[in-house]
C-alpha cells in the first residue's frame, strides 16, 4: 500500500504542475482579457486535439505527435502573457498535457536511456545483482530472484517501480545513487501502463541499440612488417592497463570504446578518434599528448610521453594490426603482469628454479625475522629454513621426506611428475612470536589464535609454495599435535592443493588432520568432534558449511576434519578426488559438489549435520 500511494501522490503532484500552472496567491488580481479572437482560436484548437485519441487508437502516432507539435508551436507564436492567461488557455493547456500522455512511451527510445545510464552497469553479464539482468530486453523479462521485473498494464504491481520509487535508500534503485526523476519515474510508469512493449530490432541487443546511430565498417589493416612500432607490444598494454577501465562496457566514456581493436579504431562522440595515417587530425592523440593540460587519462593514471609519442608514431605508419583478431577482447590479447611472471617463470630450467627457491626462502625470511638469523637445510622435494638448531632442521627434512613418500604412494602423481616444482619451502621458527609475524607482515595484518600453529600458503604456477610453522615440540596434547604431526598435515595440506588452485580451506585443513598421522585414539583427535559441533552449532543453512568465511580460523580445522573424513566414508576416495578436480578448475563449490555427488550442497550438508559428527 505504501508503494502505491507513494506513486499516487507522484502523479498527482505531477499532474498538479502540468495541469494547473504556477501557483497564485488568492486575493484579487488584475489580468488583461484575452481578445475574442485569441479565445476563438484557442477553443478551435482544443477541438482539433481530441483527435488524438483517434489517432493513436488507429496506430497513427506519428500523426497524433505532428498535431499536437502543431498546437504547442501555435501557442508559442501567440506569445499569451502571464495576466492573458485565462478559463480558454488553462483548458487547452490541461488537453494538450492529456494528449501528450495518450502518446505511446517508446522503449528504445525513452525508457532503454534511463535504464543504460542508471541499471545496466550493476545489472549486466559481468555483475548481474540479484540474479538480474537489463542489458536486453530479453533478460528484462526474465525478471530476478525476487520475481517479475515489470506486469504490462499494472505499474503499480510491478517490482521496477517499487525498487525505484521505495523512500528506503537502502532498498531504492539505482543504489548509491540520487533517485531517479519524476520524469523518468513517470515515462518507465506509463511504459508499463501501456504494456510494456518493446519497439525496437532485436530484443537480444543491447538495450537502446537502435538509438545509436550507426558507425561505419572499420578497415583494419594488418601489419607487415616493415612498422617501427608494434600495436600489441608498444600500444596495446598501456590502452589496457590505463583506458580501458573508462572505455569499455555498456556505457563508456565519451561512447568511445577500446575493448577490442575494431572498437579501437571506431570513433567516439566527438569523431575522428584515431585517422590512420594522420596524427594531427585524430583526437586521441590530441588528449594524450598536446593539449595543455593534459586531459586524458581523467584521474590520477597518465600515459608515459614516450608511450604517448609511440601512439602517435603507431598512426603515422597507418595504425597496423600486429595481432591475432581484430575483434578479440584486447584483454586477451596482451598478457597481464602475473601472465609475464609466470611465463619467464616457465621458461626457466629446473636447476634455476630451485636455486630461485632457495633465494625466495632466505627472502621471505628476512622479511618476516630480520632480526632473527635463518639457516636453510634442503632435501629432494623441500627447502627447510628457520631458527631452529641445524639438527632440527634436518630431522623436519627427514620427517618431511617420509611422509611425502607415503602421500606419493597412495595419491599418485602423473607419470615423472614432481610434487612442487623447485621443491617447497618448510618454514620452522623457534619461538611462537616468529611464527605469527608470518601473519601479521605477510598475511596483511591477519589475526593468529592461540590453537593455530601453522599454515601452507601456495600459488597458481608455483610462484610462491611455503608452509610456515612454530616448532611446538614432540608432545601432543588435547590442544596441540605433535611437531611431526603439524609438519605433515602442512604437507599434505601444500600436496592436496600443489596447483595453487582455490580449494575452500576446510577441505585443505581436513585432508591435512587426516594425513597429520595422528591416532584416531589420541587426546588432539579425541577433541575434535567436541570442536566441530561447537562451530557447527550456529549453522542455520547447511549449505553454507562448504562455504569459505563461514567459521573461524581456529574452528575451520576441526569441521574440515570431520567433514572429509564424512565424505570419505560415504562415498570414498573417488568422489571426493572428484570434487577436488572439480574445483581445481570451477571454484563453485555447490556445483562442484553436484557434480561429485549428485545432489545439492545443502543436501549433502545436511546428512553431514545429522550423521557425519
Amino acid at each position: 500500500m505504501k508503494t502505491v500511494f507513494a506513486f499516487a501522490l507522484i502523479l498527482v503532484f505531477c499532474c498538479t504542475l502540468i495541469f494547473s500552472g504556477p501557483a497564485v496567491l488568492s486575493g484579487p488580481t488584475v489580468s488583461a482579457a484575452l481578445p475574442p479572437e485569441v479565445r476563438k482560436e484557442l477553443a478551435s484548437l482544443q477541438k482539433d486535439l481530441r483527435s488524438v485519441t483517434t489517432l493513436v487508437r488507429k496506430k497513427e502516432v506519428d500523426e497524433a505527435k505532428a498535431l499536437i507539435r502543431k498546437v504547442e508551436d501555435r501557442l508559442a507564436e501567440l506569445a499569451i502573457s502571464d495576466d492573458e492567461k485565462d478559463r480558454s488557455f488553462t483548458a487547452l493547456k490541461s488537453t494538450l498535457e492529456r494528449s501528450k500522455l495518450l502518446i505511446p512511451v517508446s522503449f528504445e527510445q525513452q525508457v532503454a536511456p534511463i535504464l543504460k545510464d542508471n541499471c545496466v552497469s550493476c545489472h549486466d553479464a559481468d555483475s548481474a545483482g540479484g540474479m538480474l539482468r537489463l542489458d536486453t530486453y530479453t533478460n528484462m523479462t526474465r525478471g530476478s530472484r525476487s520475481g517479475p521485473l515489470a506486469i504490462p498494464g499494472r505499474p503499480l504491481n510491478s517490482l521496477i517501480m517499487a525498487k525505484i520509487m521505495t523512500p528506503d535508500m537502502r532498498q531504492r534503485m539505482p543504489r548509491n545513487a540520487a533517485k531517479l526523476s519524476d520524469e523518468d519515474i513517470s515515462l518507465i510508469g506509463r511504459w508499463i501502463e501501456q504494456g510494456a512493449e518493446f519497439d525496437g530490432e532485436d530484443k537480444d541487443a543491447m538495450i537502446g541499440e537502435s538509438t545509436t546511430p550507426k558507425k561505419p565498417p572499420v578497415k583494419v589493416v594488418m601489419a607487415d612488417g616493415s612498422e617501427t612500432v608494434s600495436f600489441m607490444k608498444d600500444v596495446a598494454p598501456f590502452l589496457v592497463t590505463i583506458c580501458l577501465g573508462c572505455h569499455s562496457g555498456n556505457n563508456p566514456r565519451g561512447g568511445y570504446n577500446v575493448t577490442t581493436f575494431e572498437q579501437l579504431l571506431s570513433d567516439g562522440d566527438t569523431g575522428s578518434t584515431i585517422v590512420p595515417g594522420n596524427p594531427d587530425e585524430s583526437y586521441i592523440v590530441d588528449l594524450v599528448l598536446r593539449q595543455d593540460p593534459l586531459k586524458m587519462p581523467a584521474g590520477q593514471a597518465r600515459i608515459k610521453q614516450s608511450q604517448a609519442l609511440a601512439l602517435e608514431k603507431w598512426i603515422r605508419e597507418g595504425a597496423h594490426f600486429d595481432g591475432r583478431d581484430p575483434k578479440a577482447p584486447l584483454r586477451s590479447l596482451v598478457p597481464t603482469d602475473a601472465e609475464i611472471e609466470a611465463a619467464r617463470l616457465a621458461a626457466m630450467s629446473d636447476e634455476d628454479f630451485s636455486k630461485r627457491r632457495i633465494d625466495q626462502a632466505a627472502s621471505i625470511w628476512k622479511q618476516v625475522s630480520p632480526r632473527a638469523e635463518g639457516v636453510t637445510h634442503t632435501t629432494d622435494n623441500l627447502v627447510v629454513h628457520g631458527n631452529v638448531t641445524d639438527a632440527r632442521l634436518k630431522q623436519f627434512g627427514e620427517w618431511g621426506e617420509s611422509h611425502l613418500a607415503g602421500l606419493m604412494e597412495k595419491y599418485k602423481l602423473p607419470s615423472g611428475s614432481q610434487p612442487w616444482r623447485g621443491r617447497l619451502i618448510v618454514f620452522v621458527t623457534k619461538d611462537r612470536f616468529d611464527y605469527e609475524e608470518f601473519n601479521t607482515v605477510l598475511m596483511d595484518g591477519r589475526r593468529t589464535p592461540k590453537s593455530i600453529s601453522g599454515h601452507a600458503f601456495l600459488t597458481p604456477r608455483f610462484e610462491t609454495m611455503y608452509v610456515a610453522m612454530h616448532d611446538v615440540g614432540d608432545t601432543e596434547s588435547a590442544n596441540s599435535m605433535s611437531a611431526q604431526q603439524l609438519l605433515n598435515s602442512l604437507l599434505s595440506e601444500a600436496y592436496l592443493n600443489r596447483s595453487g588452485a582455490s580449494l575452500p580451506d576446510w577441505l585443505r585443513q581436513g585432508f591435512g588432520m587426516m594425513e597429520s598421522g595422528m591416532a584416531p585414539g589420541s587426546e588432539f583427535a579425541k577433541a575434535l568432534p567436541g570442536r566441530a559441533i561447537q562451530a557447527l552449532s550456529t549453522i542455520t543453512d547447511a549449505s553454507r558449511i562448504f562455504e569459505n568465511n563461514t567459521f573461524a580460523p581456529d574452528e575451520v580445522g576441526p569441521v574440515g576434519y570431520l567433514l572429509v573424513r564424512f565424505l570419505i566414508s560415504n562415498g570414498g576416495v573417488g568422489k571426493i578426488q572428484q570434487l577436488i578436480g572439480s574445483l581445481s578448475t570451477n571454484p563453485n563449490v555447490g556445483q562442484a559438489i553436484q557434480q561429485a555427488y549428485g545432489t545439492s550442497a545443502a543436501n549433502l550438508g545436511q546428512a553431514f549435520m545429522k550423521n557425519g559428527r
